[in-house]
């Protein structure tokens, strides 16, 4: 495995995925892209709320790359960090094709079954129609002690 893509939005199950994806490419001495992918602002809103849009879109981006340059000072990993815009699913799957990764990682939002079909999954979708392995890190259910 020579390339890992790490998806984050800045949740805590991109927080998890970043965990795993870390560990993992640290394990076997790949190469970590990290993606974040920022939502175009709709050009209907017009100047002064389009510019504070995209600037509240470009703070947010500048935190959670923060956050995931911090999460892998953990690791012995050295990632790219890359913001892109545009819709999720097929930034983060052009991306992995443009660097021919190896491993996609997303995080699941773990919404339940009813919110995450009502509202869609972007790390569902990506499963769904990724032409290369991808892994999903889900927050391990906890076991009450008896």
């Amino acid at each position: 495995m020579n390339r890992i893509v790490i998806a984050t939005d800045g949740s805590s199950g991109s927080g998890l995925a970043l965990e795993e994806g870390f560990e993992l490419a640290s394990a076997l001495g790949a190469d970590v892209s990290v993606v974040y992918v920022r939502h175009a602002p709709h050009a209907f809103l017009g100047s002064p709320y389009y510019q504070d849009v995209l600037t509240e879109e470009s703070q947010h981006a500048r935190g959670v790359i923060t956050d995931a340059k911090l999460s892998a000072t953990r690791y012995d990993v050295d990632p790219e960090y890359e913001v892109l815009e545009g819709e999720p699913v097929e930034s983060i799957l052009g991306f992995a094709d443009s660097r021919d990764a190896d491993l996609i990682v997303v995080g699941s939002r773990g919404l339940g079954r009813v919110a995450g079909t009502v509202l869609g999954s972007v790390s569902k979708e990506i499963i769904r129609r990724a032409e290369r392995p991808v892994m999903l890190a889900k927050e391990r259910a906890h076991v009450a002690a008896r």
